[in-house]
């Protein structure tokens, strides 16, 4: 069969895009963070509101496209019961889920809106109590990340959380994060979205990450490889305020401004990586679309040896 450059670099290409492709689908997303709205009691996620659920995903995916862990799953059956404890997010009661269970990867978030004074949003990770054998209370506290179990508690595995958001708040809904405008007077929902997802992950609420804070600094080393220094850290375990890194406000300082947006930093993907998180150095987007443009690169060089043919 003679072969034109159309069949044969398309052929190739198939070839060599598909073993690429299925690559990519776990490492795209080695955990999955699933938003769970059975408490969304105000409609603030639904209905009318459903497009709200896009930006939450596009918030989740900074961890997702970041973030090689593999947490195993927690399996509630017979005499083996997890059951998950936290404070509901359409009312910030504590509530009980019993013999509740958790897919391999997944990180299941509880979200609602509810006023609240004071503050734009409230989140952190759940708690749990447990009965079983031992293997599956190991598990249900580390998710198998060992350094979860150990007396200095060096590393965390969450099941998830609940973040709860201010119904009252004048927000900024954002249809298209990957450019910054003016939204006056108005907080970003997407800025708060993702550092209250940090806080689900541990940030400034694992043990793993208060084990570093000593004498109002943090003392990771990945951090400290970044800055050169230990950085300082609020009352409540923020990074202090005003901490910018490379012309940038980092998330995780304690509070944003209307019309401001916070994106996650690696100063704040440092810290997450010292409190136990494997963060992989490059997007791994981006990783992806350098692939792809060297397949195109290999296509242009097919169709110029067939013209020189």
């Amino acid at each position: 069969m003679k072969f034109t450059y159309s069949t044969f670099s398309r052929a190739l290409l198939a070839s060599l895009l598909t073993p690429l492709l299925a690559a990519s689908q776990s490492a795209l997303a080695n955990i999955d963070i699933v938003f769970d709205y059975r408490y969304d009691s105000s409609n603030f996620f639904s209905g009318a509101n459903s497009s709200r659920q896009t930006l939450l995903n596009t918030a989740a995916s900074v961890f997702e496209t970041r973030f090689q862990d593999d947490l195993t799953a927690i399996s509630s059956s017979g005499s083996n019961g997890f059951h998950a404890r936290l404070y509901q997010p359409d009312n910030g009661k504590i509530i009980n889920i019993p013999n509740y269970s958790v897919a391999a990867d997944q990180v299941v978030v509880f979200v609602g809106a509810y006023s609240i004074p004071g503050s734009l949003a409230v989140g952190g990770p759940g708690g749990f109590s447990s009965g079983g054998s031992a293997d599956f209370l190991a598990n249900a506290s580390s998710r198998g990340q060992a350094g979860a179990l150990l007396p200095e508690q060096t590393d965390f595995g969450p099941w998830g959380g609940r973040i709860s958001f201010n119904s009252a708040s004048n927000w900024y809904f954002d249809s298209d994060v990957t450019t910054d405008e003016s939204f006056s007077g108005q907080y970003d929902f997407y800025s708060v979205a993702v550092h209250e997802l940090a806080h689900v992950l541990g940030f400034a609420s694992a043990q793993s990450f208060t084990n570093l804070s000593s004498g109002g600094v943090f003392t990771g080393s990945a951090v400290n490889d970044l800055l050169g220094s230990n950085p300082s850290l609020a009352s409540d375990g923020h990074w202090a305020s005003g901490l910018s890194y490379e012309g940038q406000a980092a998330a995780m300082t304690p509070g944003i401004s209307v019309n401001q947006r916070k994106h996650f930093t690696e100063l704040d993907f440092a810290a997450m990586k010292d409190m136990g998180w494997e963060v992989s150095p490059i997007p791994e987007t981006e990783i992806w679309a350098m692939m792809l443009a060297g397949l195109g690169l290999l296509g242009w060089r097919f169709r110029a040896s067939q013209r020189r043919g």
